[in-house]
């Protein structure tokens, strides 16, 4: 399941925030910090023993942090419902945020674009807790699918595909279609933010898959992903291909 498993977040973005700021997020092929997470963490419990800056009573805040990294490298820790539902963490990340200097802007096209960075922080792993390696990743347990889908994700798109009926369509000749998903489990297991981000050409092919990927999840519960047994959203990647060979 976590080579599919494309990234594991808290998705509180304010519809202010996506008005107000038209920046892109940060590439997911690309670091924002230089030496990855693990450096960043690594770098941020420093600061925060060597400035004595106190934890948070709320020892379960989870908090995912929009960090606007822009081209001269400096960053901006933006608003977002994130923030306000995590009052102390926010301001401990604003704090210890802004005397990290290893911040890599991301590249687009060949430019040096702004683009936001989406950073979570489960706060109280940071301070007397922090263990060398440290990444919120390596503590989350991930989100999975029903007692039906023994196999993991494989198992999961096969059942989808198998909801996906290509003999109505009319095609010339072999090749491929192939098409790219992406959707949100929610605290409740829920699904969330399903979308088409490749399209395979044929928009019937496609609103066909994503109705497939509706009913396959409602045929059983998805189990969300927790850390430190707090509940959290899962964002997931997927990828579909179906071979078709048809000159009728």
């Amino acid at each position: 399941m976590k080579k599919f498993y494309l990234l594991i977040i808290l998705l509180m973005i304010s519809g202010s925030l996506k008005s107000q700021n038209k920046s892109l997020f940060f590439p997911r092929d690309q670091h924002c910090y230089l030496g990855g997470f693990s450096e960043f963490y690594k770098d941020f419990h420093k600061i925060l023993i060597e400035k004595k800056i106190k934890p948070c009573e709320n020892k379960k805040e989870f908090f995912t942090a929009l960090v606007l990294i822009k081209p001269d490298n400096s960053i901006e820790v933006l608003d977002s419902e994130s923030a306000v539902n995590n009052k102390c963490s926010f301001e401990i990340a604003k704090e210890v945020m802004r005397n990290m200097n290893k911040w890599i802007t991301a590249k687009i096209d060949g430019q040096e674009k702004p683009t936001i960075a989406r950073i979570m922080f489960y706060m109280d792993d940071l301070f007397e807790n922090y263990k060398e390696g440290y990444t919120v990743s390596k503590n989350i347990n991930d989100s999975y699918y029903g007692k039906d889908f023994p196999g993991g994700m494989n198992s999961f798109r096969k059942e989808v595909l198998r909801r996906t009926d290509t003999s109505n369509f009319y095609f010339r000749g072999k090749g491929i279609l192939k098409a790219e998903t992406t959707f949100t489990i929610n605290e409740k297991g829920e699904l969330e933010d399903l979308a088409i981000t490749k399209s395979s050409g044929l928009k019937e092919f496609d609103d066909m898959l994503l109705e497939s990927i509706r009913k396959t999840i409602k045929k059983d519960i998805w189990t969300p992903a927790k850390l430190h047994d707090i509940k959290i959203k899962s964002r997931f990647r997927l990828p579909f291909s179906v071979d078709v060979d048809r000159t009728d």
